[in-house]
């Protein structure tokens, strides 16, 4: 990918399979938790004016949060960003615009607008997909942009962007390398998305004391699942419900509402999502009936997704303890006649003891899969890990992820 000495690379010639294989060699780590050098690359863009902002943080259920309110401001028929990451296959699944992913073109003429001004700037991947979905939702002049944060919070590229609405999902262990060993420190990361003065949302039940701290201190205007706002299971549907006086709710009762994702853990998320949108609601003038069709019809790969029912097959991207916690109580509650088979594969740097302890007992046999890049792990190396584990089921390393089906 390298030119010739004293060339210049023809990045307006670039299909996205070359942007992608540029852009992760950009710079020597993949990750780097600093805002100067991606802030300085969007002052020289000069900082398109962003649409309204609502920022996603969290540990688990921020993606489903993202993906509930995209589906739920469509339907009112406005125009919508959504940013998210990873991806599963495609990296334009990162980047949607008015519930469609971002067509390559597009983003390949955003990159070539970001190289126009980085100079020797280094960049990481996720820094240039979170400049290229910035630019793109500016081209489009959209109504309202969303925005996943893709680490903590605090020093996240997404973070340099002002939000008006923060939302921050459940709050567990992970990415502990980066950003602390315990829930109220990694509390603290994600709490930076708040901003002084203005509203936030938190869904995760057990608050740690750190974030509800930080958010008086702003001040921040923080309502919180279960104190004041909560989502109750009726007759086979959902209702919200508004549950403090403090706050003047643009609705008492939203319902009822048909769920599209599997797992009772998904609840909450969509609680969190439909506080947002109450907080909103008078600003935006978002009616209730346009929002409950948006939401039943939300769709989101990866997250216990049901591919098919005769065998039970679900594709689930639990990357850590709580998230596979859930998987499990959802394997508990769904019980199958026969063995349960597992295609499971992690990062290195994932606690692979923690996340597969709740899922041991519903697996009578795991099929190893190799993943490659610098974080990645070859079956073998799963296998030598497996080994060591206590009553663990039978395993099948696979390298060539083809062979799985």
């Amino acid at each position: 990918m390298k030119s010739d000495t004293g060339s210049r690379i023809p990045f307006q010639d670039f299909d996205l399979s070359q942007w992608i294989e540029y852009i992760q060699t950009r710079h020597f780590r993949s990750i780097d938790m600093t805002l100067e050098r991606v802030t300085e690359v969007w002052t020289r863009l000069g900082k398109p004016k962003a649409a309204m902002t609502i920022t996603v943080a969290g540990t688990n259920g921020k993606g489903s949060t993202v993906r509930l309110l995209e589906s739920a401001l469509c339907s009112e028929h406005r125009s919508v960003g959504a940013y998210t990451s990873p991806h599963l296959v495609h990296f334009n699944e990162r980047i949607r615009i008015n519930g469609v992913d971002a067509c390559s073109r597009e983003i390949c003429q955003s990159f070539c607008e970001i190289e126009d001004v980085v100079g020797d700037i280094p960049l990481t991947y996720f820094e240039y997909a979170t400049l290229s979905a910035l630019w793109l939702f500016s081209k489009h002049e959209l109504d309202m942009q969303i925005l996943e944060v893709g680490m903590g919070g605090r020093l996240d590229a997404v973070n340099m962007i002002d939000s008006d609405l923060a939302v921050i999902s459940s709050i567990g262990l992970d990415h502990q390398a980066w950003l602390g060993n315990d829930r109220e420190t990694i509390a603290l990361e994600k709490a930076e998305v708040m901003r002084e003065g203005r509203t936030a949302v938190c869904s995760d039940r057990n608050i740690p004391d750190s974030l509800a701290a930080f958010a008086r201190e702003k001040p921040v205007k923080l309502r919180v699942i279960g104190r004041d706002f909560d989502i109750r299971a009726e007759d086979d549907a959902l209702y919200w419900d508004s549950i403090s006086s403090r706050y003047n709710w643009a609705w008492d009762t939203v319902g009822p509402m048909s769920f599209p994702f599997a797992g009772a853990h998904q609840h909450d998320n969509l609680a969190g999502a439909v506080a947002a949108l109450a907080i909103l609601a008078e600003r935006l003038e978002l009616h209730v009936p346009e929002l409950i069709s948006g939401i039943g019809r939300c769709k989101f790969s990866g997250r216990c997704q049901i591919l098919g029912t005769s065998p039970l097959v679900v594709m689930d991207v639990a990357h850590n303890q709580d998230s596979a916690t859930a998987l499990a109580e959802f394997l508990f509650q769904n019980p199958v006649e026969g063995q349960t088979a597992a295609i499971f594969g992690v990062l290195a740097d994932k606690p692979l003891h923690d996340i597969i302890r709740p899922v041991l007992p519903h697996v009578d046999c795991w099929h190893l899969a190799g993943i490659a890049g610098e974080r990645g792990q070859s079956s073998s190396e799963l296998d030598r890990q497996f080994k060591d584990i206590p009553d663990c089921a039978r395993i099948v390393c696979h390298d060539d992820r083809s062979g799985y089906w």
